[in-house]
């Protein structure tokens, strides 16, 4: 990287999770949840520049076990279903500058989508801060079917079948590439986050993850299909852990 500053690693887990009671905390292949992304953390960052914020004590206990800093516990304004992700990150980087800390910027890291390669983060890390233009990074994937083939819910699929009707592709090989937001990551450059509070703007750049290495759990059938792949061992949970920095 460019930039010989440090990056804050924010790892965001409130409790009161509705859909699955507890879910930063629940045990994944033997871990918490929100363990996975501080192994993934621990393995690139500087010693002190993993932070957890959060609501509990409970989860505040559980992300030290596993080497987090815990220089504060979220306050409620910041804790309910309405709070806004960017009032979290800036709340933390307040709480930084105020302990008199520098960094070059910040990546918000979500338990709910365990996955993502800790060679990636130091890869996505790296682009963003040797790219002068640019002031953030976030992970994606491909979406299917593209967006070609989706409409807004109706009576009658008439806009597919106006598209169909008047369109040439025939194969799903043959529709645009497309990508989506997957959660694995959001990194920012730090004055910019400051300026645009939040990780989307015109100068955004994407990090392509594979397909599972994107998923993002939010229902109970995404549990499912989590442990479905530790177990079976079609995501490589060393990489994960840091314990193998390639990427590919």
């Amino acid at each position: 990287m460019a930039n010989p500053l440090p990056i804050l690693w924010l790892v965001t887990a409130r409790s009161g999770s509705k859909s699955i009671p507890h879910k930063n905390i629940k045990l994944l292949g033997g871990l918490p949840l929100l363990a996975h992304r501080l192994l993934s953390a621990a393995a690139i960052a500087e010693p002190g520049d993993i932070w957890i914020s959060t609501d509990s004590r409970d989860y505040a206990d559980i992300a030290k076990a596993h080497g987090a800093s815990v220089p504060f516990l979220r306050p409620p304004e910041l804790s309910g279903d309405t709070a806004k992700s960017s009032d979290v990150v800036l709340h933390a980087m307040d709480w930084a500058e105020r302990a008199g800390k520098r960094y070059a910027a910040v990546c918000v890291l979500e338990p709910t989508s365990p996955f993502i390669y800790a060679g990636q983060l130091r890869a996505a890390a790296a682009k963003l801060l040797d790219s002068p233009g640019a002031e953030n990074i976030v992970a994606v994937r491909h979406v299917r079917p593209s967006t070609h083939e989706v409409q807004a819910m109706g009576p009658y699929l008439d806009i597919l079948a106006e598209r169909i009707r008047h369109t040439a592709i025939t194969r799903r090989q043959d529709e645009a590439v497309e990508v989506t937001p997957s959660g694995g990551f959001y990194i920012a450059k730090w004055e910019s986050f400051r300026r645009n509070q939040g990780f989307y703007t015109d100068l955004t750049m994407p990090y392509l993850v594979p397909d599972q290495c994107a998923l993002e759990i939010d229902e109970p059938m995404d549990w499912a299909w989590a442990e479905f792949l530790v177990e079976k061992k079609l995501v490589d949970m060393e990489k994960v852990h840091g314990k193998d920095l390639s990427i590919e």
